[in-house]
């Protein structure tokens, strides 16, 4: 089997680490960025065959910088895959006390940001703790186990927990148990992934500056009852209150060439269309 080099943003014990494994199998390369840019240049520049990208949480909401980097870079999608978030609380491990006393040694908390706002409700409850962001949840992982202090926690997967040598103090942490991230599957040559019926698309536009252009545009996939899973505005640098759509949609049960004939009457209202690309929906994985 072909090893497969595969960019995520963080560490491992990340989850955009866990989703690229959930996605693609263990038996591959995985490769950590600080950023998200990398991903894309990394791509962009043939110096890796996939990325993966968190693209919404179900409690965050969107990350507007990959929506930005989508329209940026040459990129196509060709697949995603909704993963469940479990945050839990990890800190170095401490001999001879029970958890409810080590909790109350901990003072700070490291996480990337996103997850620090899905766990609102636990430091609410817990308000001598102050939250302090970090780069990703594996990386604060690290950071603390590095620290050797036992009046820092971090907020990460069970994986980094393992990975860095750290006690679960807290598990489920996070304000709704019901909590999924989408991450999207990116790649700069489609041809990389052979891809068996696909039953979603993903795009970008723009719409003339006129009252009704967005209705119009639309309209196409409503009068053909295709279903509207995520439409996202983005403004326009230089161009004040003008913005640029992001549009995800499913065609289960419609043939591709139904669809780019949907495509058609839409270009008719909409502008500077790109198609991201059409790819297979993703899997709920727990």
């Amino acid at each position: 089997m072909l090893i497969k080099k595969i960019v995520y943003q963080g560490i491992p014990g990340s989850f955009s680490y866990l989703a690229g494994i959930k996605f693609f199998g263990n038996k591959n390369k995985f490769i950590g960025t600080e950023t998200f840019k990398e991903i894309f240049e990394l791509i962009d520049k043939n110096k890796a065959d996939f990325g993966i990208i968190p693209i919404e949480n179900s409690i965050a909401g969107s990350i507007y910088e990959n929506y930005d980097l989508l329209n940026k870079y040459p990129i196509k999608v060709v697949g995603e895959i909704y993963l469940r978030i479990i945050h839990n609380l990890l800190a170095i491990k401490l001999k001879n006390i029970s958890k409810r006393k080590r909790l109350k040694l901990i003072k700070k908390v490291y996480s990337h940001p996103k997850a620090l706002e899905q766990c609102n409700k636990f430091f609410e409850k817990h308000p001598w703790i102050e939250k302090v962001s970090f780069s990703d949840t594996a990386g604060a992982a690290k950071f603390v186990s590095e620290q050797k202090n036992p009046s820092l926690g971090a907020i990460a997967s069970e994986l980094a927990a393992k990975i860095y040598n750290l006690d679960i103090i807290l598990r489920h942490i996070e304000d709704d148990k019901n909590n999924y991230t989408r991450f999207l599957v990116i790649t700069r040559n489609n041809r990389n992934m052979r891809l068996n019926n696909p039953d979603k698309c993903s795009l970008i536009f723009k719409l003339p500056h006129r009252p009704g252009s967005l209705y119009r545009a639309l309209q196409p996939f409503a009068e053909n009852k295709i279903n509207l899973t995520k439409i996202e505005s983005r403004p326009i640098i230089g161009k004040p209150f003008e913005y640029i759509f992001y549009l995800d949609f499913d065609f289960v049960g419609k043939k591709l060439n139904e669809i780019l004939k949907v495509i058609k009457e839409f270009k008719k209202v909409a502008e500077e269309v790109k198609i991201l690309g059409f790819y297979s929906k993703g899997k709920f994985i727990k």
